[in-house]
């Protein structure tokens, strides 16, 4: 309940009203740092044995098990999201969400419908170093060493995709369409002063992308501007953008795979996993509550609870 309920406080009155046993706001806090604590301590060593050297001194070298994935394609994202912790101000959570990707032919129009099924969570106030092992814990967890295929969505931060190249190359790297399409509205927005002519040529622009026509695109941008003017500089940024990321946005290739081209998964898990309990009205939290509770949320809302209380110490 402390790990799901968005306040100690609302926690305990639930656990004290179920249960009949007396249970206080600090008492609880305690309990969830302390078992939190430990929980933390077992992801940390979990990660520093996904990429630990073996010794060779005299030990014989045991290989690890492989886990077999739960479909032949796997989906991985990354996202961060700001929480508010004492005494620093507002920090970074860095976050990955692990999917099976499972498809189905749309009976109505024959198009293949691509879901996210068994999704798993890690999460925490780390490094980007730091975090590249305890989400490649995870996926090892997940069994992405023997999947078939493996797409990683994510927007167009640099840090997501060296993680991306070190841990999962070679994978599907996918541009979330989400984010593509926030750099088209910025390009139309100053192209048209008329709303509805705006979101007319976006809509034909994502058409293009559907279809796989990104060279008409870039030229029907281009087209929107004088050559003997400069670029605003939202656009020229817009444009980089997308000219960067392009080999991340055939779209067409990847549906017709059945890949998914999202990130609504770590999306939602920054609203769901971190928002939903680290950013509600007025709280501030320390960093060892915070990755304690976050430990938690991620065992819970992974479906691990029950696998992970198990091998937690008791008094």
């Amino acid at each position: 309940m402390g790990a799901e309920i968005a306040s100690y406080k609302r926690a305990a009155e639930s656990f004290a009203e179920l249960s009949g046993v007396a249970l206080s706001k600090s008492s609880l806090q305690r309990l969830v740092c302390e078992y939190g604590g430990q929980l933390v301590k077992e992801q940390a060593d979990e990660a520093k044995a996904v990429v630990q050297v073996p010794s060779k001194e005299g030990v014989a070298v045991q290989l690890r098990q492989v886990v077999t994935p739960s479909s032949e394609t796997m989906s991985v994202s990354h996202d961060g999201v700001m929480v508010p912790i004492r005494g620093e101000g507002y920090k970074e959570v860095k976050i990955v969400s692990v999917a099976a990707v499972q498809t189905e032919i749309e009976p109505e129009r024959g198009e293949v419908q691509v879901k996210l099924t068994e999704q798993s969570y890690r999460a925490g106030l780390w490094d980007a170093a730091t975090f590249a092992n305890q989400q490649w814990a995870e996926t090892e967890r997940r069994g992405l060493a023997k999947a078939k295929r493996v797409a990683c969505v994510a927007d167009g931060a640099a840090w997501i995709w060296q993680i991306v190249l070190m841990c999962f190359s070679p994978c599907y790297e996918i541009l979330d369409w989400w984010h593509a399409s926030q750099r088209l509205w910025t390009i139309a927005n100053l192209a048209f002063n008329d709303t509805a002519l705006a979101a007319a040529w976006v809509d034909e622009q994502k058409a293009l992308w559907a279809q796989g026509h990104l060279r008409t695109f870039f030229h029907n941008v281009r087209c929107l501007f004088p050559r003997t003017t400069p670029l605003p500089d939202s656009v020229a940024d817009a444009i980089r953008y997308l000219f960067h990321q392009r080999k991340r946005m055939r779209y067409a290739y990847f549906r017709q795979l059945g890949l998914p081209i999202g990130s609504g998964t770590v999306e939602s898990a920054c609203k769901v996993v971190v928002q939903a309990r680290l950013k509600q009205a007025g709280m501030r939290w320390s960093r060892t509550g915070a990755q304690a509770i976050l430990a938690l949320r991620c065992s819970l809302l992974s479906d691990r609870w029950q696998q992970t209380w198990l091998t937690l110490p008791h008094p």
